[in-house]
């Protein structure tokens, strides 16, 4: 296996990609989080409270294996947090919300449109301008939104919510909306930092957890509302959902997104439904293979992946299904990469 050297930086070769130029390797995204916390010798908890922690953690890591994407993120939870949420925050372990602050409907004024200022949003955003001092001429850091349908269920609690849906759909309808006008709030802020807008994340809107039914009534209507919004703004879009979204494919695609982040779904499956609208980011598993390897399973995992995809004319991103667990040895984002710098090295010279 022949190992090519980059010609390009991460910045270069996603121009590239996006306007369907030569590129010298496919682009590809081990989705790296909190566990490059642990290369600096600081805790997940520092990771997550702590700008210059998050961002040095994440530089140290980009420039060791110098992958496509930086993306500056802590937890799906920090906009529940930010409109009134209360976290736990584990001393190595990423923050969740244990206790709902909607447990009853009433103390609904708890909550609030979160703005830039709430919460612990301006971590990302100040650890999102410490990246872009330090490797911004290489790569542009993004920051995510996590989507109206998991706020909305972090805030009330996740049954709790689950069975709103169907008792009292129009309160379901409040909390979505106050959800999506902070990811607004929150959208606009990133932009004024300088980094490009990460996915909208919703893994609790996931076709493991709710009917497709469900996702087209609750979930569908308010992230194509991000989506138009982000598009409004000059924005790309990219739209992330965990677990089995197989049936949920085609809404997906019709949001308008112009990236498609999945997880546990057959690629091929994905090629039809996306049919070139979209492009089409994944997905190797962050744990079949890349939390249990070994090295040679997940070079194998990866190259199947190009061979499907090779053929797809709306564009592939080689990258994790998902954001990579802390327990994740670093060999295997090394094996990763390795195979996007052989088998998905394409021939390139610099003019």
């Amino acid at each position: 296996m022949e190992i090519r050297e980059d010609v390009m930086s991460p910045k270069e070769r996603l121009k590239a990609f996006g306007e369907k130029l030569p590129m010298d390797r496919i682009v590809c995204v081990p989705m790296v989080a909190s566990s490059a916390a642990h290369l600096i010798g600081r805790t997940i908890k520092e990771f997550q409270l702590d700008p210059e922690v998050l961002a040095y953690s994440l530089i140290e890591a980009y420039r060791r294996y110098k992958y496509d994407s930086l993306g500056v993120c802590t937890s799906c939870s920090v906009l529940a947090e930010a409109m009134g949420a209360v976290l736990n925050y584990p001393e190595d372990d990423v923050a969740s919300c244990d206790d709902p602050i909607l447990r009853n409907k009433t103390d609904i004024n708890k909550i609030k449109i979160a703005t830039e200022e709430d919460g612990k949003l301006w971590v990302l955003y100040r650890a999102a301008e410490l990246c872009l001092k330090e490797v911004g001429h290489e790569i542009t850091p993004s920051i995510s939104i996590s989507g109206p349908f998991t706020t909305a269920a972090t805030l009330r609690g996740v049954e709790v919510f689950a069975k709103d849906l169907y008792t009292d759909p129009e309160f379901c309808h409040t909390l979505l909306r106050m959800a999506t006008e902070s990811a607004k709030n929150h959208i606009k802020a990133i932009i004024k930092t300088g980094a490009s807008i990460g996915a909208i994340c919703d893994p609790i809107a996931s076709g493991s957890l709710i009917s497709p039914k469900t996702f087209e009534k609750f979930a569908f209507p308010y992230i194509k509302e991000l989506v138009d919004f982000l598009h409004e703004l000059g924005s790309t879009a990219g739209l992330h959902i965990c677990g089995k979204s197989g049936k949920i494919l085609k809404l997906m695609v019709e949001t308008g997104t112009d990236l498609i982040s999945i997880d546990d779904v057959e690629l091929e499956a994905v090629k039809q439904a996306a049919n070139g609208k979209a492009v089409i980011v994944g997905n190797i598993s962050t744990t079949d293979e890349m939390l249990f390897g070994p090295v040679e399973r997940i070079r194998e995992s990866c190259i199947k992946a190009l061979e499907v995809m090779k053929d797809y004319e709306g564009g592939f991103i080689l990258a994790t299904s998902c954001d990579l667990s802390p327990k994740t040895p670093w060999e295997y984002v090394n094996a990763m990469m390795e195979v996007a710098r052989s088998h998905g090295a394409y021939d390139f010279k610099r003019s």
